[in-house]
């Protein structure tokens, strides 16, 4: 075959292998957009909650100069006038029966509940303050899951800034129209009220669930990155928080295309439920997860960035309280993300094994360990390291193994496994068992809305509330020891403003 006709045969092999490798790419997208469509399509009929929020909520561009938490406080003074109107006027008629936080009278109605509604910020002052601490809630949820942590702080005389992140605490609809840069926005400007409220001299603590941890370590990271050592708290409290997430949150990317492409409302949600949680969305907006993972892909970056830099010995000293049983992120990619980069000594990682007890053996699926094990028994490990775990196989009682420099000590924890319990959970760690909505039993007779104990049985499908929310430990048994734990650390490492001259 002449030179010239084997070149023109490979070109045209080239040609159509291209466009048989578009054709796939095209298919498969197609694919992607069908079964996407289609499974939005399946989801229950969206309420008013779904569609529409309150109109006045904070966003990064209200943060012009001269904008303070002060403003912020009175922009969410807006906000829920707001959402009191939608909900006494356009969604009155629409709410089915007793249980929803969107009903007036209903017991799941935040303002019904307590003293006061913990899905706003909460602020409170002391007369002689010792330090500040900002408490930064995690993601669908609201000031609430740090409300024990926050009053505990109260009590030491502590100032404390609990704040109402953005897009939540209010409708659904808020949260899937909210970016991360609101978020961190409003972080900011609650560091810097609080500094203000305090005397310079004295200690700033922040302290992040979830979100909310990754909202504060990115605080601390751009302070750092642009110099600003007012920025940095003197300590770090980090409890489940979402430095790593699971890569398939990655696919979130494609949602914005995906939804206008198809012009389906209901594709902007992977799950509709009732709300019937005064505290925390039940419903799941796509956008919270493609938020979410883009502020998890910042943080992991700003983190690499002064590692590099070899500015991770200005970062401030980290506790990190973890479940080693969790859904929602990715234990061991926080300690490769976060921990090891730390100067040896200045992290902390206390984490709560599985119930290891006899009668779960078979049960339970501990593959997770394959990963987060051999990241915890190097002998050069940098970060003190206390795993609560089963004293022995055949007992309930979980002891405290801390492990600092090679040597292991171990503590009571003072209460055993709950029956039938297996794990913790993402969201129990900073809820004390006897929450009045999350916990073990009633604390307050009035709420009378044990979330954390509900257990309804049955045949499959006919619950229009998940399984899930009835099965997941939504309180931690040993949250006080927990508490007593990150108070005793904050005592010893936040003994001074990091911006105070030494």
């Amino acid at each position: 075959m002449p030179l010239h006709a084997a070149r023109r045969q490979l070109f045209r092999l080239l040609l159509l292998s291209a466009a048989f490798i578009v054709l796939l790419a095209f298919v498969g997208a197609g694919g992607v957009v069908f079964a996407w469509t289609r499974f939005a399509q399946g989801l229950p009929e969206l309420q008013g909650w779904h569609t529409h929020a309150p109109k006045s909520e904070f966003q990064a561009s209200d943060a012009k100069p001269g904008y303070t938490f002060a403003d912020y406080l009175k922009q969410e003074d807006k906000v829920f006038a707001e959402l009191d109107s939608m909900m006494k006027s356009d969604w009155s008629p629409k709410v089915v029966g007793r249980f929803s936080r969107y009903k007036v009278d209903s017991v799941c109605n935040p303002e019904n509940i307590l003293d006061r509604n913990w899905n706003r910020t909460f602020v409170s002052e002391a007369k002689d303050p010792v330090g500040g601490a900002l408490l930064v809630h995690g993601l669908s949820d609201a000031p609430y899951s740090l409300r024990a942590l926050a009053e505990k702080l109260v009590a030491a005389n502590y100032t404390v800034v609990c704040l109402r992140v953005p897009g939540h605490g209010t409708s659904p609809k808020a949260l899937a129209q909210s970016s991360w840069n609101d978020w961190a926005a409003a972080t900011r400007i609650a560091m810097a009220d609080l500094r203000k409220r305090i005397p310079r001299e004295l200690p700033v603590i922040a302290v992040g669930y979830s979100n909310g941890g990754a909202l504060c370590v990115n605080d601390v990271c751009e302070g750092l990155l642009n110099n600003d050592a007012s920025a940095r708290p003197s300590a770090l409290v980090l409890i489940s928080p979402m430095i790593g997430i699971t890569p398939m949150a990655e696919f979130t990317e494609l949602y914005p295309a995906v939804s206008w492409l198809t012009g389906e409302k209901k594709l902007s949600w992977s799950g509709i439920e009732p709300e019937i949680d005064p505290f925390k969305y039940s419903s799941w907006p796509v956008n919270a997860s493609l938020q979410a993972f883009r502020i998890t892909r910042h943080v992991e970056a700003s983190i690499a960035t002064l590692a590099a830099d070899g500015r991770m010995k200005d970062f401030p000293p980290t506790l990190v309280v973890q479940s080693a049983a969790d859904a929602t992120v990715i234990a061991y990619r926080m300690i490769d993300i976060l921990l090891d980069r730390l100067p040896p000594g200045r992290g902390e990682l206390i984490l709560f094994d599985i119930n290891r007890a006899s009668w779960l053996e078979g049960l339970t699926d501990d593959s997770f360990e394959k990963h987060i094990r051999p990241r915890l028994t190097r002998a050069d490990l940098p970060f003190v390291l206390t795993i609560v775990t089963n004293r022995k196989v055949d007992s309930p009682e979980p002891v405290a193994r801390t492990l600092i420099k090679g040597t292991i000590t171990e503590a009571e924890i003072g209460v055993p496994w709950p029956t039938g319990n297996f794990s913790l959970s993402h969201v129990a760690l900073p809820i004390p068992a006897d929450d009045p909505v999350y916990g073990a039993g009633q604390k307050e007779s009035t709420t009378k809305l044990p979330l954390g104990t509900l257990a309804l049985r049955g045949e499959r499908g006919v619950l229009a509330i998940s399984s899930g929310l009835m099965m997941r430990m939504r309180f931690n048994p040993f949250y006080e020891w927990t508490e007593n734990e990150i108070l005793k650390w904050i005592t010893r490492n936040a003994s001074e403003r990091t911006d105070t001259p030494r």
